[in-house]
């Protein structure tokens, strides 16, 4: 594979580059995310290759415009509570989780860094509630404005309301279709784990990385309300609901291609031009 996730980020550049951009206070973005299983025909690192991606489309929108930003070496060891009983999926405790995180923001500070937008592509609830209390840990010890990128309907889940100071909201306007579920005999069947928009979305960033003639051939393990109980109560339970590790239908990939072309370019034109109007603010 021709790809790599620490291309165009901190890792390329020499230590004079990043104390110069740290005395610019140049926004930095973080992208999060972590090593789990995606079933036959996805990589592990799918959800940190996403993250890096859409951090790369934001920087690129960014620095068009005349603006700057940086992207963190991503960081991809996580929680996963609901994937944990396949092998390849690695977990961190969310205490270990929330220390090496806040180590890390106290060395973007150290750096001269203050504005961090973290980008994460991995929706775990217990993962993305141990970042959030990461960024607030740190806001508070080093004083930086450290925000997560939210999508509203992942708000009530961690009793949020969107207006905390350390969520950056996703308010993009999005055609409703865009997010349409299969119905099924009056039944909406959820696609949460690398199926077909998923699948879809690595194909658009990663064609390399993506086995088609696999996905093709894969029936749907969309969930249903029950079943949803299951997954997200983890443990070796889950491969009863979906045996292959997939939530969804990954051989519908080839409707969704356009779809995550729309949300993730969209997405990435958001976050942009919410970092360049942070930085006009100052």
């Amino acid at each position: 594979m021709n790809y790599s996730i620490f291309t165009d980020t901190m890792a390329d550049l020499d230590w004079r580059e990043i104390e110069n951009k740290g005395r610019q206070k140049v926004p930095v973005l973080f992208p999060l995310g972590v090593i789990e299983e995606h079933g036959p025909h996805l990589p592990l690192g799918t959800d940190i290759y996403l993250s890096y991606a859409i951090c790369k489309k934001i920087k690129d929108t960014v620095c068009a415009q005349q603006g700057d930003c940086l992207i963190a070496p991503p960081y991809y060891w996580g929680v996963n509570h609901c994937t944990g009983a396949f092998p390849g999926t690695f977990s961190l405790k969310p205490e270990t989780m929330i220390v090496v995180l806040t180590e890390i923001f106290g060395n973007l500070h150290q750096f001269g860094f203050d504005k961090v937008y973290c980008i994460n592509q991995h929706g775990d609830a217990v993962h993305v509630k141990t970042i959030i209390d990461a960024i607030k840990a740190a806001n508070k010890s080093f004083d930086m404005h450290i925000r997560l990128l939210m999508e509203p309907f992942d708000l009530p889940q961690q009793g949020l309301s969107g207006k905390e100071d350390y969520i950056l909201l996703d308010e993009a306007e999005y055609s409703p279709e865009l997010f349409a579920e299969d119905d099924i005999n009056e039944k909406t069947l959820l696609d949460i784990h690398a199926g077909a928009l998923e699948t879809a979305a690595m194909l658009n960033f990663y064609p390399d990385a993506v086995c088609q003639d696999t996905a093709k051939q894969l029936k749907s393990y969309s969930l249903t309300e029950s079943s949803l109980d299951v997954w997200l109560a983890g443990g070796e339970k889950v491969r009863s609901v979906v045996p292959l590790g997939y939530a969804g239908n990954p051989a519908g990939y080839e409707k969704k291609i356009s779809t995550a072309k729309v949300i993730f370019e969209k997405l990435a034109d958001y976050c942009a031009q919410k970092i360049i109007e942070d930085n006009l603010a100052e």
